[in-house]
């Protein structure tokens, strides 16, 4: 992976509206398991919440999925500097996480973000790519750990 210094990459995090989506693809369900494993087991602070209720992470994409029945889910990732990363169990085939790019404002939150990449990469033996919302193949950053 060839890591983009912040010089280069800074103008793609100008706070436009839109947010900056993570994409891990072509995953079987079971890997949803995985990825709740991990970020559960992880120094990465969470929150989960059902509709405006806090609860705790459930183990699988299916009881998350049976929550969303009667109420949107969102798991909030912290990771240090206050950046908030966002992932609604959209769909089983991809994972998809949001972060909004006020949060990337300068070198040590990029860093940050990097490193969540390189982490989520590691954990999923998978790419981990950075795009624009809604434009999967704007591709700002691609990281295979």
């Amino acid at each position: 992976t060839t890591m983009k210094q912040w010089n280069e990459i800074k103008h793609e995090f100008e706070a436009d509206g839109s947010l900056r989506d993570i994409y891990v693809e072509n995953i079987e369900p079971e890997a949803w398991d995985q990825f709740i494993a991990e970020i559960k087991g992880s120094n990465y602070e969470i929150d989960f919440y059902h509709g405006d209720v806090k609860l705790e992470l459930p183990g699988s994409l299916l009881l998350i999925k049976r929550l969303q029945e009667t109420n949107p889910t969102t798991l909030c990732i912290w990771l240090p500097e206050k950046i908030q990363i966002n992932c609604h169990f959209f769909v089983e085939t991809e994972i998809e996480l949001d972060v909004s790019p006020r949060d990337i404002q300068n070198e040590n939150a990029y860093l940050q973000l990097v490193s969540f990449q390189v982490w989520l990469s590691e954990s999923m033996k998978k790419e981990v790519k950075l795009t624009h919302e809604g434009a999967q193949e704007l591709v700002i950053l691609s990281v295979f750990a």
